[in-house]
């Protein structure tokens, strides 16, 4: 299942008048702002992607991550037999308000038939599909699952089937032999990046990998939820997943046996790469950072759990991401009581990414729009300008719609800054095209404001 809360992703500081309040919410409540009704498509739509094959890791690491994606759930729940689909796999949108993201699911589904060699295609005919996807009310899916935005249950058709059993007859994965029918439930009213992002992660989990691990840096399966797109890890491990080598049924045992000459079929690129030094899963971690970012506790609560999820990142070794994770937490709640210290959360962050991920990854974005309002806040447009203009390509890459909008609204404000007004609505007339996709538009007011833009920049050009 795909967590509620986003963690670590857009600040701002500055947005145009009727944005501002709304990405300023979003920084500090660390949770994107829904709106009270279905979602609605802007403008901008991410276009489809396909990656190359394969990833450069040791085909010995790939081969731990693939056994603790398929043998355990999140709850830390084992799993006794692999799990996968035998035969051909058909999705059914079953709800006509999805209907506007047949595009996005069409691409996403495009991707696992190259990307992972998945025999999988939506259908229109409900008798011909294994995965249902069905739209439902936030608040019932919340009553459910409180922490979850979408989740996937075996062994059901759609909402009212599920709702019509009691709690304990409701099918387990651990009781699967093999997967068959799967349904998906996704939010009705919330934002297109949140449907899309649920319908990137669930149709994929419901493909095998039922785990999520706060240790993969590169995967969808993370409860950090930086990442809102299958990568090429995760690609990786669903074409390995698929190989005529696995089958339903067998052990952890059997699965790790075959696996390596599976893995050095499928991904070349780690057959002699040598195994990396990697801190395992971390119970102490994923219940700071889980209460950290929880929504029905105090702000005392919370700041004390994202004090311990730093603590326990810094004590790993090697630290890894998961350290820059806690750290924009930490800033999060830091950031109205003590800015400065804030500041330095969000500086650190930053310097821990581009170090152990690159200048390019998706979490260096994510800390680099904090490290944009900074230089914006304290009257350095220039660098806040250059920080953006760095980041987008990013965070379009990573197809967050939050990231792109809140990073040309702080763009937008310091070409204000340098009286490059022209420049600066353009800038904002861009951001609130993304922040529609990203945060939605409950009451028109974003598209009333773009509209406004768009009219006011031609009659400047006339």
């Amino acid at each position: 299942m795909r967590a509620r809360q986003p963690a670590a992703l857009a600040p701002s500081a500055y947005a145009p008048p009727l944005l501002i309040a709304l990405l300023t919410a979003f920084l500090l409540a660390g949770c994107a702002v829904a709106p009270t009704q279905g979602p609605e498509l802007s403008s901008v739509r991410f276009a489809p992607q396909t990656l190359p094959k394969g990833i450069a890791r040791s085909n010995r690491d790939l081969a731990q991550d693939f056994l603790d994606l398929t043998f355990a759930l999140e709850s830390g729940e084992p799993l006794p037999a692999l799990l996968r689909y035998e035969t051909p796999v058909r999705v059914y949108l079953r709800s006509p308000s999805l209907a506007s993201y047949r595009p996005d699911l069409e691409a996403l589904l495009h991707r696992l038939r190259v990307e992972a060699g998945i025999d999988i295609a939506e259908t229109r005919d409900p008798e011909q599909a294994q995965i249902f996807i069905e739209a439902v009310p936030a608040s019932r899916i919340a009553r459910v699952f409180p922490t979850a935005a979408c989740f996937i249950v075996p062994g059901e058709r759609d909402w009212q089937g599920f709702q019509s059993r009691r709690a304990e007859t409701h099918p387990r994965w651990s009781e699967q032999k093999s997967l068959g029918e799967a349904a998906i439930f996704l939010p009705l009213d919330t934002t297109p990046q949140d449907v899309r992002d649920c319908l990137a992660e669930e149709i994929t989990q419901a493909l095998g990998p039922a785990n999520d691990l706060y240790r993969l840096p590169d995967s969808i399966w993370n409860d950090d939820n930086f990442h809102g797109a299958p990568t090429a890890f995760d690609m990786t491990i669903l074409r390995a997943l698929y190989q005529p080598e696995l089958r339903s049924g067998m052990t952890r045992k059997e699965a790790a046996a075959v696996l390596p000459r599976v893995l050095d079929k499928v991904n070349p690129k780690g057959r002699r790469l040598p195994r990396q030094p990697r801190q395992p899963e971390s119970r102490v971690f994923a219940e700071a950072i889980e209460a950290a970012q929880a929504h029905d506790v105090g702000r005392g609560e919370r700041l004390a759990a994202a004090r311990r999820a730093v603590q326990s990142a810094e004590e790993m070794r090697p630290i890894d991401h998961r350290l820059g994770v806690a750290l924009l937490t930490l800033g999060r709640m830091n950031l109205r009581g003590d800015p400065a210290l804030a500041a330095a959360n969000f500086t650190e962050a930053y310097d821990l990414f581009q170090t152990k991920l690159g200048p390019h990854d998706i979490r260096t974005a994510q800390a680099g729009v904090h490290m944009a309002a900074l230089a914006s806040g304290l009257g350095q447009p220039e660098a806040a300008i250059a920080l953006a203009d760095k980041h987008v390509p990013d965070a379009i890459a990573g197809q967050n719609a939050v990231l792109v909008a809140s990073l040309l609204a702080i763009k937008a404000e310091a070409l204000a800054q340098l009286d490059r007004l022209p420049e600066a609505e353009a800038a904002r007339l861009d951001s609130l095209r993304w922040a529609r996709y990203g945060f939605g538009d409950a009451d028109g007011s974003l598209g009333r404001e773009q509209a406004q833009l768009t009219a006011l920049l031609a009659s400047q050009k006339q």
